[in-house]
């Protein structure tokens, strides 16, 4: 009896967010420039940025970054910067996460996850992926 009542109780089980295959996309995917411009961007669409050092693709859900690196040189790191002016022009405010160190994964195919930045009171306008030396 206790069990039964207990399954009544029980809160109905509701997914959070859709999910989504990076990989289903692949041929899908909308190239963009980079720096890339956020208030632009549809939603629920994948994207391309194409540099001479690196192709990668990602998915931005108005908070965090997934996404695969198609190609990238080993011998450099790839790094993407959240941007607070559209142009990607330097602010302060700029936050900066490097995806892929020197000779380390993720390499070619290798997926990466970059979360919004904790403790922020302020949206983004741009991402700027690049390959510092």
């Amino acid at each position: 009896m206790l069990i039964c009542l207990l399954r009544l109780i029980q809160p109905a089980v509701s997914p959070a967010a859709e999910n989504i295959s990076l990989k289903q996309y692949h041929a899908l995917s909308i190239p963009v420039a980079n720096p890339v411009d956020l208030t632009r961007l549809p939603r629920k669409k994948m994207f391309q940025v194409k540099d001479e050092q690196f192709i990668l693709q990602f998915f931005f859900n108005e908070r965090d970054i997934f996404g695969f690196i198609l190609k990238r040189d080993p011998k450099l790191s790839l790094a993407v910067r959240w941007c607070f002016f559209r142009s990607c022009e330097e602010s302060p405010f700029d936050y900066t996460v490097r995806i892929a160190a020197p000779y380390r994964p993720p390499f070619v195919k290798g997926f990466f996850v970059v979360k919004f930045p904790p403790g922020i009171q302020y949206n983004f306008q741009g991402l700027l992926f690049s390959s510092p030396h």
